[in-house]
């Protein structure tokens, strides 16, 4: 095998292990990792499309089309009308407002936990490394 297929399935089977995780730790609060990333970008954000919502993600819109119905049942999330009327943004909740400080500890230690034996030098330097990745799969896509 070569290098750079072993990295890239080191990376997959990562991404796999630790989204599997954090589901583990935030399904017994109601919500999944790919919910929280969208809870926490409207938090920070605030409120947008989801069109908007899909390219700041870097998610499929049919994937985030699935998970805004899910939290919209549990009451999450709300569509509001936007400046069009065809257009409608997304926003978090009361509910969901008020649960975010417990989710995001809960993530909190879920980080601590799997990043516990990298020095802050070390984690700087594998962001370095993964914003470069990133950075030429895009413009592979192109």
């Amino acid at each position: 095998m070569e290098n750079s297929e072993i990295l890239l399935h080191q990376l997959f089977q990562t991404v796999r292990i630790i989204t599997k995780g954090l589901n583990k730790k935030l399904e017994p609060h109601g919500i999944y990792g790919s919910e929280w990333s969208i809870i926490t970008t409207l938090k920070e954000k605030g409120s947008m499309t989801q069109g908007a919502l899909a390219s700041y993600l870097n998610i499929e819109p049919p994937a985030v089309s699935k998970s805004l119905v899910r939290l919209e049942q549990k009451g999450l999330i709300m569509r509001i009308p936007g400046a069009d009327k065809r257009e409608k943004k997304v926003t978090l909740s009361q509910e969901a407002v008020d649960q975010c400080f417990i989710w995001k500890e809960i993530v909190g230690h879920h980080r601590n936990a799997i990043l516990n034996n990298l020095s802050e030098e070390k984690q700087k330097e594998l962001t370095m490394l993964l914003k470069t990745i990133f950075q030429n799969a895009q413009q592979y896509e192109k």
